[in-house]
């Protein structure tokens, strides 16, 4: 089995299939809040339920509350599928 990982075009694909945003609207900068591109939480919820359906692991509110910035929620998902966090 390859090894998985969640890329910045995956958070795309959630971004523009179960937010609703533009693929244009989603920038290509990692470092942009969601805040700065117009999500409220509910959004945030939206990527959390669809990353924890793609991946089957539980993102505790906690942890997506903390994700601020793509590259925060792009990081935190590839922490959760890193070998050393499934041991």
């Amino acid at each position: 089995m390859p090894d998985a990982s969640f890329t910045h075009d995956d958070l795309r694909l959630i971004l523009v299939e179960r937010v609703g945003l533009d693929d244009v609207d989603v920038p290509d900068d990692p470092d942009v809040a969601f805040a700065d591109i117009g999500l409220d939480s509910l959004a945030v919820v939206e990527v959390q339920l669809a990353v924890q359906q793609r991946f089957g692991f539980t993102v505790p509110d906690e942890d997506a509350q903390s994700m601020l910035t793509l590259r925060q929620a792009v990081d935190y998902v590839n922490r959760r599928l890193s070998p050393a966090e499934v041991a």
